[in-house]
C-alpha cells in the first residue's frame, strides 16, 4: 500500500477536480510612485513580476514585496491596496479589476514595475468542498531554486496571452499546471500557511494524508490514519485540525463528495457502485452522507449536471 502511495499525487487529485479555467490575464505596468485599491473579487488570482518591484497589501494579511520573478497565487482575492514600494505616501487610487492592459502612475515616464496578471474560476462544483483544503496565499521567490520548472510555465501563459488568439483551452491547462507546480513545490520547500500542501509539507501528517488520498474508499478512522503517522489519536486529530484547518474525518467526507460529484457527473455507476468506491458500505448511507453535505440527493445532483 505504501508503495501505490507514493504514485499517487494529492496535488494533482484536488487541483483537476477544481477544474480550474482562465478568465483573463493581463500585463499590468507602473511607473513613478503610485498606489491603487482594488476592491474584493473573490476569484482565485495569480501574477508574476516580469520587472522591476512592487508591494501588495491583502486586506487581513501582512505585506508581500514582489520582485522581478517572483510568483503569487491567492485562492479567494480579497480587497487589496497595491503601490510601487518607494518612501513617498501617495494616496491609493480605487480601480475596477480590468480585462485589458493597465498602467499606473505616470503615463509617460519609464516603467518601473511590469508583471502579468490574471484570475481564473474553479468549477463551482466542487469549489465549496475543496477551496478549504487549499493554502490561501502562495508566494514563490525567485531567487528558490526550485523554482525554475514554475516560471517555464508561466512564460507559457505569457507567451499565449499576447499572440493574436489566445487559446482558452491551452490557458486552461497551463494554469492547471502552474498551479500544481506551485503548490507541488511549496510540499517539498515548507510555508503554506493551511490545507493539503501545509499537511504534505508535515513530516508526520503527510503519510496519512498520501495513504488517505490513495485509497478514499477504505474505511478510515482517526485511530488508523495515526497509525499511519506513527503518533497517538489525540496528537494526529489536534495536528491534523491545526494544519489542514478541518478535522481528519471532515477532510475524508469532503474529498469523498468530491470525488463523487465528479463520477456522476462524467459516469453512469449504480448508487451502490458509486457508494462502495467512494467508501460506503450502502447505498442509502452514501445518500444521506452526500445530501447532507451538498444540500441535495445523488440523483438530483446528476438530472442537473
Amino acid at each position: 500500500m505504501a508503495a501505490v502511495a507514493e504514485r499517487v499525487d494529492p496535488v494533482g487529485m484536488l487541483v483537476s477536480l477544481l477544474r480550474p479555467a482562465t478568465v483573463g490575464a493581463k500585463v499590468i505596468s507602473g511607473s513613478g510612485e503610485w498606489a491603487v485599491r482594488v476592491p474584493r473579487y473573490a476569484d482565485p488570482a495569480f501574477c508574476v513580476m516580469l520587472e522591476g518591484s512592487c508591494a501588495l497589501r491583502l486586506d487581513d494579511h501582512d505585506q508581500i514585496e514582489l520582485c522581478r520573478g517572483d510568483f503569487l497565487f491567492v485562492v479567494d482575492m480579497p480587497g487589496f491596496v497595491m503601490e510601487s514600494g518607494h518612501d513617498g505616501v501617495v494616496p491609493a487610487l480605487t480601480v475596477e479589476p480590468a480585462s485589458q492592459p493597465v498602467r499606473h502612475g505616470s503615463p509617460d515616464g519609464p516603467e518601473t514595475m511590469r508583471m502579468l496578471g490574471g484570475y481564473f474560476r474553479f468549477d463551482a462544483t466542487n469549489a465549496a468542498l475543496l477551496t478549504p483544503m487549499l493554502p490561501r496565499v502562495l508566494v514563490v521567490h525567485q531567487d528558490e531554486q526550485a523554482a525554475v520548472r514554475l516560471h517555464r510555465i508561466v512564460e507559457l501563459i505569457a507567451d499565449e496571452t499576447a499572440s493574436a488568439a489566445p487559446s482558452e483551452l491551452i490557458l486552461d491547462r497551463l494554469v492547471e499546471v502552474l498551479l500544481i507546480e506551485a503548490m507541488r513545490l511549496r510540499v517539498t520547500t515548507g510555508g503554506a500557511q493551511r490545507g493539503l500542501i501545509a499537511g504534505l509539507s508535515d513530516s508526520v501528517l503527510a503519510p496519512a494524508l498520501r495513504q488517505l488520498h490513495a485509497d478514499v474508499a477504505r474505511g478510515w478512522t482517526v485511530a488508523q490514519l495515526a497509525r499511519e503517522a506513527s503518533v497517538s489519536r489525540t496528537v494526529f486529530a489536534e495536528r491534523f485540525s491545526r494544519t489542514t484547518g478541518m478535522s481528519p474525518m471532515q477532510y475524508l467526507l469532503q474529498l469523498r463528495m468530491a470525488l463523487a460529484q465528479e463520477i456522476l457527473r462524467t459516469e453512469q455507476p449504480s448508487m451502490a457502485e458509486l457508494a462502495r468506491r467512494v467508501g460506503y458500505q450502502s447505498a442509502g448511507a452514501f445518500t444521506t452522507a452526500f445530501s447532507k453535505l451538498t444540500g441535495r440527493s445523488p440523483s438530483e445532483f446528476r438530472r442537473n449536471s
